[in-house]
């Protein structure tokens, strides 16, 4: 088969996109614009035409860029760093006026070079009717058939592959032990036994308390933690969380620079390696290009740096303000909380008549303790 995708793996350091959005798609303009030719759109087709959102998946911010049909082989034949910047040039376009920026790590798949696939790839033909895929996942005495083609609901996807494997599993085992029965509900409830007051053992000094008592405990204690949440319930609603100290401000001029340089270093570093080894393919490992990246900024002049070194002090500055305020921000929300503690208990008296001693505790939320710092 000849149609297959190439995708584009792009990751960065945040979400410039809604991060709810699953996908999202593009529509390329001719190679002249406002051309009336239908060839011009023809060799743009199929470049970028759709982006997976992978933040749910991997945990980081990642977009999968498809590239399919004609646009496949263009991109076997095409640079990564022309890929990436293609991409980042149409993503720019999308999301104007934000300007997107490089990602931090970018992986380009080449199904034809790939000696397991060899460019193949499965696709849903003219004459296809809706229950092929059932009869392609038939088991033949004791041959079963897995894999994404036998999948209906997701075919052509790695889920679909892996939803099949689960399927055949359950017939084999079938097959050997019969139907397997699901038990309803698949956890039962948990039924409470009724204590009864126990007794300590014989020739013990030690007293033990009947169930009873313990369960008045157990329903004074609810009882006194019920009406504390209503209380921090009241100062939240009004008041919000009390302040939190800030941390560092976290930024870095080298790493600043690194952003802005990764590729430009990268691709210098791939020249040299193909350079000595002789290789076209050859690549610069992510080592060598942070040690040319540390010596490129060790080297590089006052004009260079300045501009990372003042946004490195601009982020210092933000956050020394921040936190010669912090005090004084504490302190007004203390004094609050507690004229907030104050009025409800007065309005709403606690039914144990413990006025004096609520009065006076404080909770976590409202000595601050259990937060992590934030970084700016």
């Amino acid at each position: 088969m000849t149609n297959f995708p190439i995708q584009v793996i792009l990751v960065y350091e945040k979400a410039f996109w809604e991060p709810n959005r699953d996908m999202f798609g593009l529509l390329n303009e001719a190679e002249q614009q406002a051309s009336l030719n239908p060839e011009d759109y023809t060799l743009r087709r199929g470049r970028y035409y759709l982006f997976w959102n992978c933040i749910k998946t991997s945990g980081k911010p990642t977009l999968i860029a498809l590239m399919a049909g004609d646009a496949a082989h263009y991109a076997e034949a095409t640079s990564d760093n022309q890929l990436i910047q293609e991409v980042t040039d149409r993503l720019d376009k999308m999301f104007a006026p934000n300007d997107v920026p490089l990602p931090t790590e970018a992986i380009v798949t080449r199904w034809s070079k790939d000696p397991f696939a060899r460019g193949s790839y499965s696709y849903v033909g003219p004459q296809t009717q809706a229950g092929d895929y059932d009869v392609m996942a038939r088991p033949h005495g004791p041959l079963h058939f897995a894999g994404e083609a036998t999948c209906g609901t997701h075919p052509a996807t790695v889920h679909g592959a892996y939803l099949s494997g689960l399927r055949v599993a359950a017939e084999v085992v079938e097959g050997m032990i019969g139907p397997i029965k699901v038990s309803t509900p698949l956890v039962e409830k948990k039924i409470k036994l009724e204590q009864h007051t126990t007794y300590p053992p014989f020739g013990s000094t030690h007293m033990v308390e009947p169930e009873m008592k313990r369960e008045s405990k157990n329903a004074r204690l609810i009882e006194e933690e019920d009406y504390e949440a209503s209380i921090i319930g009241e100062i939240l609603i009004k008041i919000g969380e009390r302040p939190i100290k800030p941390g560092r401000a976290g930024v870095n001029p080298f790493l600043l620079y690194t952003k802005d340089y990764w590729y430009i270093c990268k691709a210098e570093c791939d020249e040299k390696q193909r350079a000595s080894s002789r290789d076209p393919n050859a690549k610069a490992s992510k080592t060598e290009i942070r040690t040319a990246l540390g010596l490129k900024w060790r080297t590089a002049s006052v004009e260079i740096k300045q501009p990372y070194l003042d946004l490195t002090q601009s982020a210092k500055d933000d956050a020394a303000a921040h936190a010669a305020t912090f005090k004084e921000r504490v302190a007004a929300w203390d004094a609050e909380a507690a004229r907030i503690r104050r009025e409800y208990i007065q309005n709403n008296p606690p039914p144990d008549g413990s006025e004096e001693r609520i009065l006076n505790s404080r909770t976590a939320i409202e000595l601050g303790t259990g937060k992590r710092l934030r970084r700016l």
